[in-house]
């Protein structure tokens, strides 16, 4: 199968780069912005990046990006708990607890996060009796999730990628929060990825797919529950998976050829010192900075830090991106050029 195949593919073009790392953090991250997106937030990438690099955001983006934040706070919560052997596997307790952690304080932390709806939700409409969808009744979600959690750890002929695919189906149609469905639901696919061994690194997201095809994403959702075309959705999950992974493998190669290559130039420039060297290497986890930041990274002094910054400016790396005389911001232009790609609001 293509989509099987482009996973195989995924999966050893991660392990044929010298830090999966790198992209294990720009993937992880772009993955939160999209999904974010598809509930209504308007951060960009390059909010979170810079938030990140300056530990604040504009005024007006800070909730927006605290929301990218609580599910950057979730996956590496999910996946920490599911990854040890201590940890709480993929289960009903599990998801609340992510649940809890996407929903901390920001939009719909009134809705009880990390806690099965007690009261009838819907989507679209005003009402249920003009929703697009009315999820199962309150008292029937728990024997539900019971029921998704049996199957996701019982015995299956099915193969690992198409019950994801019907696990995520299920999620969406039990709908067991207040908010926050569509980014639990979707952060279970990675989850299971992961939990039946497709791919050794969460490096694959469907959000992308999801944000393009909305439509048709949402029509073969409804396409399950009122006519149980569960062969209609499934090809399209699959396809989601086939086209996403080879396009991940295609940015990994593209992001390793551009740092190969920016490397070979740092390295060859005359300004170059070992500090600015050492930057470089990291910039791949750090594509903004600040010169705060840079003393941090580097434990190094402001006057040694700004040197640094300066000779990866003149190497053409780095690009200053606010225009400011003080507290200015540096970002890796030509790895943020090729990160942005479908994350425009």
């Amino acid at each position: 199968m293509r989509a099987e195949a482009a996973l195989d593919r995924l999966d050893l073009a991660s392990e044929m780069v010298p830090s999966v790392g790198w992209f294990l953090y720009s993937f992880v991250r772009k993955e939160a912005v999209i999904s974010s997106h598809i509930e209504g937030t308007q951060a960009t990438l390059m909010d979170l990046f810079a938030y990140e690099a300056a530990g604040k955001a504009e005024s007006s983006e800070t909730d927006d990006v605290q929301e990218v934040c609580n599910y950057l706070d979730a996956i590496a919560c999910a996946r920490k708990q599911v990854k040890s052997p201590k940890g709480l596997p993929i289960s009903v307790r599990h998801l609340c607890e992510t649940h809890r952690r996407l929903m901390k304080g920001v939009r719909g932390a009134e809705k009880i996060p990390g806690e099965i709806r007690r009261s009838q939700n819907w989507i679209g409409g005003t009402r249920p009796g003009n929703a697009a969808y009315v999820p199962p009744p309150p008292h029937a979600v728990g024997e539900l999730l019971t029921g998704l959690e049996h199957f996701i750890h019982g015995e299956s002929e099915l193969p690992p990628l198409r019950r994801a695919g019907l696990c995520h189906a299920q999620f969406e149609t039990i709908h067991p929060y207040h908010d926050g469905n569509g980014r639990i639901g979707r952060l279970l696919i990675a989850l299971l990825l992961e939990h039946w061994k497709l791919l050794r690194e969460p490096l694959l997201y469907l959000s992308l797919f999801f944000k393009r095809h909305r439509a048709e994403y949402y029509r073969r959702l409804d396409g399950v529950r009122g006519q149980g075309d569960f062969e209609g959705w499934l090809a399209f999950f699959l396809e989601g998976h086939a086209v996403v992974a080879e396009e991940a493998v295609g940015t990994i190669q593209d992001l390793f050829n551009l740092i190969t290559s920016d490397r070979a130039k740092v390295l060859s420039a005359k300004t170059t010192s070992v500090t600015a060297a050492r930057l470089f290497e990291l910039l791949p986890e750090n594509p903004v900075v600040t010169i705060g930041r840079v003393v941090n990274l580097l434990s190094t002094t402001k006057p040694t830090a700004n040197k640094a910054v300066s000779a990866l400016v003149d190497a053409g790396v780095l690009v200053e991106t606010t225009g400011r005389r003080r507290d200015r911001t540096f970002g890796y232009a030509a790895y943020l050029d090729r990160l942005r790609a479908g994350t425009e609001i």
